[in-house]
């Protein structure tokens, strides 16, 4: 959406610069704190109401985090233009875009800072921009404590109703890759890589990074090439290899970081000091060593009939028609499922076939758990016409995929993008690009649509998941839960499922090349009505969303669903423990059905 623009006396630019140079059993990195620092003081000569947060004097934790950064939001009562958000230290990313900045204690409390979840909590703090920027490591968790972190919002619900700001997103490392700091003569001249080339953008010191169309200016577009040019060649001077993941998203005319008619003098940046050994690694893993994600292939897809599947994938089994599941990894000891469904096995233990009562093959969606051995039980949704592979490790399900009876499994293009998905080492010139790419296989595989919008999530690009959602049903398919869910979409339970309605959407303009060829990203779509494909979220990392969605005229969230959340696994996609799995069977009455068929 285009921000409406507010009168003089009415907006409020606001800065709030976090830098966390020591935390716990991590690498001191004192470049974090001086970057935070330096991009305080481009924002105070900027005009922004600007907070400084560091662990210099005492250590910076959650709670006060939130304390300062509410503060910074509420103060004087007044609606805010544009929120720049900035954080320099270590951090990691797990699963779809859920990067996680950590603070001082974050070994002991066992908790980060959720990035996604965070700006999903600003919206309700009257702000019509929000720019995040990042300068630390995407690595993945090295260690099974850091692969344990709780995801923290930080904030609470906030003042007002949540509304739809403009995101731009400038972080220093693409996805399963280290950021970097310099050290220079003194600590207080060490200087991390994005950081220091960032700055010399914001204020305009290097005229590479002024708009070539909107003359005079550094704009989000501007910016981002800037920073995609200059940081790479910056960081292969001392041997290092950095690309920056920038997603510019805010509209033309409300774009603007820095003009040649700056209110304050620019100050001189020293020059980048000569090669040396010792660059520090701003995330939990001091070496440039690769991690490999736990678990199996997340996508175990196939680009042509008959082709081996990749990993630890469970072949897809046989029956040409209805819905089911096959399972690997872990032994099945039943499956519960609705009072008017009927499970029943299929070749062996572990392959299962859902029908109605009756005994005709599902029309509609149906809530499923899968109990394993060991306690675990898997939260799934039957869908009709597909057949859903599942892997399950030691922590719950780290695979699911759909296939349509039918369908081949998916393209070489979503093979590739999966496949890097489940390594964290995701390439992308623009999250809003990987998304595309992943959206065109949704209907062979609802997976891909769910991956893909919380992709769009991140960028706060409702209208592109409300896209999706009226192309599912277009398709004739159940709306994945996710995609509703991210969507904000309104809708009624019946006691089995959910119904809703889908706002129309008006066409805009293709925000890049790659949109150009894909009208379907850009072009205005009616309102509709859809079944949910679920009664809750896929993933596990949506869960956290689904206390946000209470109160916003949202009518598909169980509010009872909120208090098992605590039950799940660590695994990727929704997996209890036994406790949780007896609360939510007895929540919607599914009734077990024991390997006897």
């Amino acid at each position: 959406m285009t921000p409406e623009p507010l009168a003089a006396t009415e907006l409020r630019n606001v800065a709030v610069s976090i830098g966390v140079q020591g935390p716990e059993k991590l690498t001191f990195v004192a470049a974090a704190v001086n970057g935070a620092r330096a991009f305080s003081e481009w924002a105070i000569a900027l005009g922004y109401d600007t907070t400084l947060i560091t662990d210099e004097a005492q250590p910076l934790t959650i709670e006060r985090l939130a304390k300062h950064l509410e503060a910074a939001l509420i103060a004087g009562n007044s609606p805010i233009q544009r929120l720049v958000l900035y954080f320099a230290g270590h951090g990691l990313i797990r699963e779809a875009e859920q990067g996680l900045w950590l603070l001082s204690d974050w070994d002991s409390s066992l908790r980060a800072v959720a990035v996604e979840p965070l700006r999903r909590r600003l919206s309700r703090f009257n702000i019509q921009q929000i720019a995040i920027f990042a300068d630390c490591c995407r690595s993945l968790p090295p260690t099974m404590d850091a692969a344990d972190l709780t995801p923290d919002a930080v904030l609470g619900r906030g003042p007002y109703a949540t509304n739809a700001p403009e995101v731009d997103k400038f972080i220093a490392a693409q996805d399963g890759t280290a950021a970097f700091a310099v050290p220079g003569a003194n600590p207080e001249d060490d200087r991390c890589i994005f950081s220091g080339v960032l700055l010399e953008g914001l204020w305009g010191t290097d005229s590479n990074a002024f708009s070539q169309t909107v003359v005079g200016k550094v704009t989000s577009r501007s910016l981002g090439k800037f920073l995609k040019t200059k940081v790479p060649d910056i960081a292969s001077r001392y041997g290092k290899t950095l690309e920056p993941n920038v997603t510019p998203s805010f509209s033309d005319g409300f774009d603007i970081y820095c003009a040649t008619d700056l209110p304050a003098k620019r100050p001189t940046f020293p020059e980048w000091p000569a090669p040396a050994a010792g660059l520090a690694a701003q995330g939990p893993d001091v070496t440039d060593r690769q991690f490999s994600t736990r678990g199996t292939k997340f996508g175990t897809l196939s680009s042509k009939p008959g082709s081996k599947l990749n990993g630890d994938a469970p072949r897809p089994f046989g029956f040409k028609t209805g819905s089911g599941f096959e399972v690997k990894g872990r032994n099945v000891l039943r499956l519960w499922v609705p009072q008017n469904c009927v499970a029943t096995i299929f070749g062996n233990t572990n392959c299962w076939r859902i029908r109605t009562a009756d005994g005709r093959e599902l029309v509609e969606p149906a809530p499923v758990l899968i109990e394993f051995d060991g306690g675990l039980s898997a939260a799934v949704t039957a869908l009709p016409d597909f057949l859903t592979s599942v892997v399950c490790d030691e922590r719950g399900v780290s695979a699911l995929t759909y296939r349509g009876i039918g369908r081949e499994l998916g393209t070489a293009s979503s093979v590739k993008a999966i496949e890097q998905l489940e390594r964290g080492v995701l390439r992308a010139d623009d999250v809003r690009e990987l998304a595309m790419s992943l959206r065109a296989d949704k209907h062979v595989d609802p997976v891909l649509g769910v991956i893909s919008a919380y992709l769009y999530d991140s960028i706060n690009d409702v209208d592109n998941i409300r896209r999706m959602a009226h192309y599912y049903i277009e398709h004739g398919q159940a709306i994945p839960y996710d995609v509703c869910l991210l969507a904000q979409l309104n809708g009624q339970w019946d006691g089995q499922k959910f119904r809703v309605t889908i706002p129309a959407t008006t066409e805009r303009l293709p925000v890049t090349t790659a949109e150009q060829g894909s009208p379907w990203t850009y072009n205005a779509t009616v309102s509709g009505a859809g079944i949910v494909g679920g009664v809750w979220p896929w993933l596990t990392q949506g869960w956290a969303f689904l206390a946000d969605s209470i109160g916003d005229d949202s009518s598909i969230v169980l509010p009872q669903l909120i208090d098992v959340k605590t039950h799940l696994t660590k695994a990727r996609f929704a997996t209890f423990d036994a406790e949780g799995a007896q609360a939510i069977a007895a929540l919607l009455q599914l009734v077990p059905q024991e390997p006897l068929g």
